[in-house]
């Protein structure tokens, strides 16, 4: 794009969506960008630039009523509500509202209010936003609560597929557990991986966890 050597604005446009970037050219529905919202407030936070096509086309906004749109978005179905904060960029003679959500961990998860009125939470992947689903939202709310950590038979099937293997989903463990056990494999995944010994990656359509360290030996069998 020319001109982007001497204009932050258009530099950042260049750099294209991702992670903490979003184009609109307009809020049309606030229930929609609640969820836009959402995912950039529990993951690493980010910028929403109303009023940029997708192909990064400065086309303008109106930003006190696209801002109106994202106020409303977060006042009426964020739970709890997503804090922001907007300024207005302008480029010739055409008005960027830039919307900052910045990350937000202590409050997560942050929930959108869906038309068939269930909760849902989003999270950032690459450039697109998707549903967190139970696993994330479930690890969000243990980060509050302190980790009490057992090594028994269910651990062991764990740690014993991951010497074997560079990675591991919730899917996957699950069948490796006796059936009356199966439900104890997301809660060890987010234990172990709250404590630093498992990493967590976020894909575009699920997790998967890898082994970051060695079992700490507090917590081996003798």
């Amino acid at each position: 794009m020319a001109g982007w050597e001497s204009s932050p604005l258009l530099a950042r446009i260049a750099a294209g969506e991702g992670l903490h970037l979003d184009f609109k050219q307009r809020i049309e529905s606030a229930r929609k960008i609640a969820r836009t919202l959402s995912a950039f407030a529990n993951t690493e936070g980010g910028h929403l630039l109303i009023g940029v096509k997708d192909n990064g086309r400065i086309c303008g906004a109106d930003p006190e009523q696209e801002y109106y749109m994202i106020e409303l978005a977060a006042e009426r179905y964020t739970r709890p509500k997503v804090a922001f904060s907007a300024e207005v960029l302008v480029w010739e003679d055409k008005a960027v509202l830039d919307v900052h959500v910045p990350a937000q961990p202590e409050g997560r998860p942050f929930l959108v209010e869906e038309e068939d009125g269930v909760l849902r939470a989003y999270v950032r992947v690459g450039d697109k936003s998707r549903l967190a689903g139970g696993l994330l939202e479930a690890l969000w709310r243990a980060e509050k609560q302190p980790q009490h950590i057992l090594y028994r038979r269910a651990e062991a099937h764990l740690f014993a597929y991951l010497k074997e293997h560079p990675f591991i989903d919730e899917a996957t463990y699950r069948k490796l557990l006796p059936p009356r056990e199966a439900w104890k494999a997301r809660k060890i995944l987010i234990k172990y991986t709250l404590i630093g010994v498992l990493r967590i990656e976020i894909l575009p359509e699920s997790e998967r966890f890898f082994l970051q360290s060695e079992i700490p030996a507090v917590y081996r069998r003798p």
